[in-house]
C-alpha cells in the first residue's frame, strides 16, 4: 500500500462564549471570541500548503447544542475552500454538537462526510490509489455513557483502517464528563492502523505502532487550557507512523510565575511583573501567579488581593502589535497553605464537592426558577458544575477577590 498523509483535528468549539470574559475591553473581547475561527482557518491553510489526502474531525465542532447560523456559515466556508482544493472531510459529532441538537441544516459541499448515529464504514481512495477504510458513529443526544466499541468491524487485508471515536478511556483522569467509554485494548483488537481521538483536550499518544491519539483541542477556551493547541499531520505506511504537531491556536493561555523575593515596595512589584510578561512572545491571556510574597507588607497585599494591582497592569498594557493581557493575578498555592487548614473553609469545600445531581438543582433552583435571570442561563452540565467547583474553591482560597 502507498502512504496517506491526513490531518487529525478534533474538538474544534467555534463560536465559544467565552462568557467569563465579556466584561473586557470590546476590541479584546471580539479578537478572544473570534479565535476559535482564526484557529481552524489555520488548520485548513496548513492542510492545503501539506497537500494532506483527507482530514479528520473527531466531534466537538461547535460548542454549544444551539449552534449560531454565523458558526455554521464560517465552518461552511472553511469546508468550500477544502472542497476547492479536492480535500475530503470525515466528521463525527460529538457531545457538544451531537444530531439531535437544534441547528439550520446548511448545505454542505460534496467533499464533507459525516457519520450518522449508527457506527458505520466510509470507504476512501486516495490520489494515488490506496484504499482507505474510516469507521465511526456521530453522538446523537448529548450523553452516550455505554461502550460503542463493540459495534466497530475489524481492520481487514489490503487496506488502511483508522476509527474515529469521541470517548473517554477508560484509565485517565480528567475533568471532562466520561462518555462513550473503552480501553486500549478494546481498541488495538480492532486491528487499525490508527485511531482519531476527541473529546479530551489535551494531546495525548495513548499508544505507538498503531497510534492511538487525542490531538486536543484548537484553541484554548479557559485558564486551565495553557500551552500549544492545534492538530496532527498523520504520514501512515504499511510499516510505521509519523506524527507532527502543527500549532494552530490564535491565542495562548499562559501561567506566568513571578517572585516577590527581596521586594518591598509596590512599584517594585509592578516592576517585575511587567518584566516577566515581555518574556512571553506570542499573543496570550495571561495568568500571574506570585510567589515568595510573604514578606510584602500587609498593605501591599491588599492591593494585590483587592484588585489594585490587576487594574493597575491592565490599564498599563500597550499592544503594539502584540496581544499580552493578564486576566488575573494569584498566590502561588504555597502562600494559601495557612487558609486551607482553616477547618470552617474545609467544611465549605468538601460540602461543595460532595453535592449531588438533584441537591444541584434545589441550590441553583432560585437563579434558574427566577423570571428575569432563567432565559439567559444554559443549563448546567457536569462539566460546567466541576469548571464551578473549581472556581469556587479558587475564590475561597484567596479570600473571595477575583481577579
Amino acid at each position: 500500500m502507498e502512504n496517506i498523509r491526513f490531518f487529525h483535528v478534533a474538538d474544534l468549539h467555534l463560536d465559544s462564549p467565552f462568557t467569563g470574559l465579556k466584561h473586557l475591553p470590546t476590541e479584546l473581547f471580539e479578537r478572544i471570541h473570534n479565535s476559535t475561527f482564526a484557529s481552524f482557518e489555520k488548520v485548513v491553510k496548513e492542510a492545503i500548503a501539506r497537500e494532506v489526502d483527507f482530514m479528520i474531525l473527531s466531534g466537538d465542532l461547535f460548542d454549544e447544542e444551539d449552534r449560531s447560523i454565523r458558526a455554521q456559515a464560517k465552518l461552511v466556508k472553511q469546508f468550500q475552500i477544502l472542497h476547492s482544493h479536492d480535500i475530503p472531510v470525515y466528521v463525527v459529532h460529538g457531545n457538544h454538537d451531537h444530531l439531535g441538537s437544534r441547528r439550520l441544516e446548511l448545505d454542505m459541499p460534496d467533499n464533507i462526510h459525516i457519520f450518522h448515529e449508527e457506527t458505520e464504514v466510509k470507504q476512501l481512495t486516495t490520489r494515488n490509489g490506496t484504499l482507505v477504510d474510516i469507521v465511526g458513529f456521530s453522538y446523537g443526544t448529548r450523553h452516550i455513557r455505554e461502550r460503542r466499541i463493540g459495534e466497530y468491524p475489524k481492520g481487514g487485508a489490503g487496506r488502511y483502517t483508522i476509527g474515529i471515536l469521541h470517548g473517554s478511556e477508560g484509565s485517565m483522569n480528567s475533568s471532562h464528563e466520561t462518555y462513550a467509554p473503552f480501553t486500549l485494548n478494546e481498541l488495538l483488537e480492532k486491528n487499525y492502523h490508527y485511531w482519531a481521538l476527541g473529546h479530551i483536550h489535551q494531546r495525548r499518544i495513548l499508544h505507538e505502532e498503531p497510534y492511538i491519539v487525542y490531538s486536543g483541542n484548537i484553541q484554548g477556551r479557559h485558564r486551565k487550557e495553557t500551552g500549544a493547541k492545534g492538530c496532527y499531520e498523520v504520514l501512515l505506511d504499511e510499516y510505521q507512523t509519523e506524527l507532527s504537531f502543527i500549532p494552530t491556536h490564535d491565542l495562548l493561555w499562559e501561567t506566568c510565575d513571578v517572585s516577590l523575593h527581596g521586594i518591598g515596595r509596590f512599584g517594585e512589584v509592578f516592576q517585575r511583573i511587567q518584566q516577566a510578561v515581555e518574556t512571553i512572545h506570542e499573543d496570550s491571556l495571561i495568568e500571574i501567579v506570585l510567589t515568595d510574597e510573604d514578606s510584602l507588607p500587609e498593605d501591599m497585599m491588599r492591593k494585590i488581593d483587592n484588585g489594585d494591582l490587576l487594574e493597575a497592569l491592565q490599564s498599563d498594557i500597550e499592544n503594539h502589535g502584540e496581544l499580552k493581557w493578564i486576566h488575573s493575578i494569584r498566590r502561588s498555592p504555597a502562600s494559601t497553605a495557612i487558609k486551607e487548614r482553616d477547618p470552617f473553609l474545609q467544611d465549605m469545600i468538601s460540602t461543595l464537592e460532595s453535592l449531588e445531581g438533584e441537591e444541584w438543582k434545589e441550590v441553583l433552583a432560585e437563579l434558574y426558577e427566577h423570571p428575569s435571570i432563567y432565559r439567559f442561563l444554559a443549563p448546567l452540565e457536569d462539566e460546567g458544575k466541576n469548571d464551578l467547583i473549581e472556581e469556587t474553591k479558587h475564590l475561597l482560597k484567596s479570600g473571595g477577590e477575583r481577579n
